[in-house]
């Protein structure tokens, strides 16, 4: 029995090393992997007899890091839209981003580039995007030079045209053979309409806007319209960092270089005879619906980047199950229900990821089960629960506080400290009212709520920065993507990726200070010293204190693959102390 033990063990210890490896080796996958598809219920198991109105499951897609070489990448068409005037050197902090951009796409990807002017970049094309190859990216970064500041008296003209070209020329791109994804990045420092018109509708292949607003003069309003309307982010820098822009941009390159897939779609399908209902889906900003029947449901997701997660909760109406029903099925010691399946599925997968969600029923006798029932609902479940929760509070106070102004740069500071009082009183609420939800962890979301507190109720700072950071964070809880809220620094933390901390590593890496002031980026493979090494920082780092001779985790790694490894080294250690014992 006791070797019996060992042997298991030393199994365990080497499954541990084999998930250490993996681990180490996640940044660096080559091989092509497939969406992980997870559902979570909020109980393992519901008593036979008793009906649940409101059955919460967690249901997470995952993609697969980004594959060495690219594979499995689906290529890009990228319109950017500069409508900026503010003198040269904040069009100098553009030109530096929008060099790190034409660096940053791949072979395949296309580019058309909007300036202030309302010039096409690349109009000697006949679309006006570049097909990116090794001498484009040397032509367009030399072209960056034609870029001038936007006229004052153009002002009006260019903001309702920049944005409108950028769109028609998406849509006149010739259809390709091949999956594309469609993306337009719109920075601006001044008034948009926050309306996209009939020309974003007018095909079904719509690009997705993402709106970045530069300092205290642009509309936080309009561009949240905006992106939500296209199923973008809104992001905005103030004016203390307007000329850190490129790492704002850098925030969303990091996804929009790394696509996965396009047309992604999360198909609901409620398990047929067993009286199960799909009642509703929480889906934040990505647009979802329930048949009429409730027999089915689907949430349409569209982009997925390689590495993120999307996650939604799904309500269900799980009735008792009769005693002539033949919908539970014998496994184990007790008898299991089938509830759910989901199905996850692209535009060209012939084959789709999907998972069925069963629960145990157990009859009032089955003591083996009854004896261990769950009392406590799954902390995961209820963490993404209190998330969406967060997300209906900051939503709402927006709606009935903020957008019913007729202009935010009109709220005085004793509007806005009264704002602030609300929104405080409200978060306290809400926490009050989940004081006794065991394992629930509301630490990040204390820390947004009291900065938009502290933003609403400094009247000294511009009304619209504090509204700014408020519609950028709804932004980033809506998508589930992260957005730069004042600075590329300020994200949410529940969205940060791996692609993206190396993504902003590189940028402060490799831009340079190009002859003329025009900003330049370190062409990769061309410069060693300048540039960063194509390959994962290190996992510890010297901490700095007592010689060097400790050391940190390096804050490029998420805390979940930590933690993770962390498990993996422990399994490793109760194999060690086991082999000691025999």
């Amino acid at each position: 029995m006791y070797k019996e033990k060992i042997s298991m063990m030393g199994v365990s210890g080497a499954l541990a090393c084999l998930v250490f490896t993996l681990l180490l080796s996640e940044a660096r996958t080559t091989d092509a992997e497939s969406v992980k598809l997870t559902t979570t219920p909020i109980f393992p198991q519901i008593p036979r007899s008793q009906t649940s109105k409101d059955f919460q499951v967690l249901v997470s897609v995952e993609a697969p890091a980004a594959a060495a070489g690219q594979k499995g990448r689906v290529p890009i068409d990228l319109a950017v839209v500069l409508n900026v005037g503010g003198g040269r050197s904040r069009l100098d902090s553009l030109k530096k981003a929008v060099g790190f951009i034409i660096w940053q796409l791949h072979d395949d990807d296309r580019l058309a580039v909007i300036g202030p002017s309302n010039t096409r970049l690349f109009g000697e094309t006949a679309t006006g995007f570049l097909d990116i190859r090794d001498d484009a990216r040397r032509n367009a970064e030399s072209s960056l030079d034609k870029l001038e500041p936007r006229p004052r008296d153009g002002q009006a003209q260019q903001q309702a045209s920049g944005l409108k070209e950028a769109i028609k020329m998406v849509s006149e791109l010739p259809a390709s053979t091949s999956r594309r994804a469609s993306f337009i990045i719109l920075v601006t420092d001044t008034k948009e309409s926050g309306k996209l018109g009939r020309d974003f509708h007018r095909k079904n292949q719509q690009a997705v806007v993402h709106t970045f607003g530069l300092g205290a003069g642009h509309d936080p309003k309009a561009l949240l319209s905006i992106a939500e309307e296209s199923r973008g982010t809104y992001s905005f820098v103030d004016d203390d960092n307007a000329d850190a822009i490129a790492g704002a941009v850098a925030v969303c390159v990091s996804g929009l270089k790394a696509v996965a897939a396009v047309g992604a779609r999360l198909l609901l399908e409620a398990a047929a005879g067993s009286g199960v209902r799909i009642e509703r889906v929480e889906s934040g900003g990505y647009s979802s619906d329930v048949a009429g029947d409730k027999a089915s449901g689907e949430v349409t997701v569209g982009a997925l980047y390689a590495g993120e997660a999307k996650s939604f909760i799904v309500h269900l109406h799980v009735p008792a199950v009769p005693a002539t029903s033949s919908s539970v099925v014998v496994e184990g010691a007790c008898d299991k229900q089938h509830l759910l399946t989901a199905s996850f599925v692209t535009d060209d997968d012939a084959s789709p990821t999907s998972t069925m969600l069963s629960v145990q029923r157990p009859l009032p006798d089955c003591i083996a089960v009854a004896a261990t029932l769950q009392k406590v609902p799954v902390p995961v479940v209820m963490g993404h629960i209190a998330q969406f929760g967060v997300l209906d509070l900051v939503t709402i106070f927006v709606e009935n506080e903020i957008l019913e102004l007729s202009s935010i740069n009109s709220i005085t500071p004793e509007v806005s400290a009264a704002m602030a009082m609300k929104l405080q009183s409200r978060w306290e609420e809400f926490v009050q009212a989940r004081q006794f939800w065991v394992g629930l962890d509301l630490g990040v979301f204390e820390v947004e709520i009291n900065k938009m507190v502290s933003l609403l109720a400094a009247g000294s700072s511009p009304p619209a920065m504090a509204t700014a950071y408020m519609f950028s964070w709804m932004s980033s809880y809506q998508m589930q993507r992260p957005t730069a809220m004042g600075s590329p620094s300020s994200v949410a933390p529940t969205f940060v990726t791996l692609s993206m901390q190396l993504t902003l590593q590189q940028l402060t890496a490799t831009i340079i200070t190009a002859p003329g002031g025009g900003g330049g980026v370190c062409p990769p493979c061309e410069c060693k010293d300048a540039c960063v090494e194509a390959q994962p920082p290190p996992v510890f780092v010297p901490s700095g204190r007592h010689g060097d001779t400790t050391y940190n985790v390096n804050a490029a790694y998420p805390a979940e693959l930590l933690d993770a490894i962390n498990h993996s080294i422990n399994q490793m250690y109760l194999v060690r102390v086991f082999i000691d014992l025999a």
